[in-house]
Parts: C-alpha cells; structure tokens; sequence
C-alpha cells in the first residue's frame, strides 16, 4: 500500500499538474474516477490489434510505462502476476509505451521482463493524449463496463490491484 507521505506527494504533484494544464491552453478534458473511458485500438507489438471495445464486460489494466523507469521494472512482475492468475477469469491487460527510440527498444523491454499480455507501441503518443495522460507511468484501472476505478501514478502493488479488482473475481 502507499504510504501516506507518497499519497501526500501524488495529490501535490496531480494539483501542480493540473494548474499548469489549465494555464497552458489544453483544453482536453481530463479523466475523472467513474468516467467511461472512450475506446482505443493499437496494434501490439506481435502485430495483433487491440481494441478497448472488444474488451467491454471485462476489467481492464491500462498501463502506461517508460522503458526506463525503475517502477516500470520493479512492477511489472506484479502485472505479469495478476494477468496469470486472472486473465482467464476475464481480466486484460494493456501496455502502451510512446517514449521508446524505437519498437526494438520496447521489444528488449518486454522479452526482459516476460510480459505475456499486449504491448502496444504508440510512437507518436496517440492513445496517450486521447486519455490526456500528461505523466508516467500511469496505471488506469478499469470496471467491466470500462468506469475509471482508479488512476494509478508511479508504481503499483498487487495489494492495490486486488484491492480494486477483487471484486470482479469472486465466486
């Protein structure tokens, strides 16, 4: 779980974000928890399509990650984790990077790390600005009708994902 100094610092740093958003003349809506994400599609780097829509009735993990972030490293085994244990009960996850040099860089992060669920490649930071994300990493959790449960900045525990998406498992 967060400490409370760290959930302290997130809000600080959500606060600061979103004052500079306002002032800098974006005017793209931000996402709010209990929202309905719009759908997204990608393909993944085994050449496959993703789309969100395809998803729906489903919980969805949307991760948004730096290949050369220490949280993005340290918890990715934590989602590799959840995904075996939960995907055929339903649950998907997603990675989407756009900071990359280039698709092999992600490739080298993936064949790493053993990330067996969808890798999507966004070079030019599409999906990311249809979700206004503005820092990462960034973990979107999302319902099966695909509400906004949670917004996860920085690195993210199996107790946090449990916690969120228990509920959509039990029986």
């Amino acid at each position: 779980m967060r400490t409370k100094s760290t959930i302290v610092f997130i809000i600080a740093v959500t606060v600061c974000l979103t004052l500079l958003n306002s002032c800098s003349g974006d005017n793209k809506k931000a996402i709010r928890v209990g929202n309905t994400l719009s759908s997204f599609s990608g393909t993944d780097l085994e050449g496959n399509t993703f789309s969100l829509e395809s998803h729906k009735g489903s919980p969805v993990i949307m991760r948004f990650f730096l290949i050369n972030c220490p949280y993005c490293k340290a918890d990715t085994p934590v989602f590799n984790k959840f995904f075996a244990e939960y995907s055929q009960k339903g649950l998907s996850v997603v990675y989407i990077n756009n900071n990359g040099a280039d698709s092999r860089e992600v490739k080298n992060f993936v064949e790493e790390l053993k990330v067996r669920f969808p890798v999507i490649y966004d070079p030019d930071g599409r999906i990311a600005r249809q979700y206004n994300v503005k820092v990462q990493p960034l973990t979107l959790v999302l319902s099966p009708e695909h509400k906004l449960l949670a917004a996860l900045l920085g690195g993210v525990s199996a107790a946090e994902l449990n916690e969120l998406l228990s509920p959509y498992f039990q029986g």
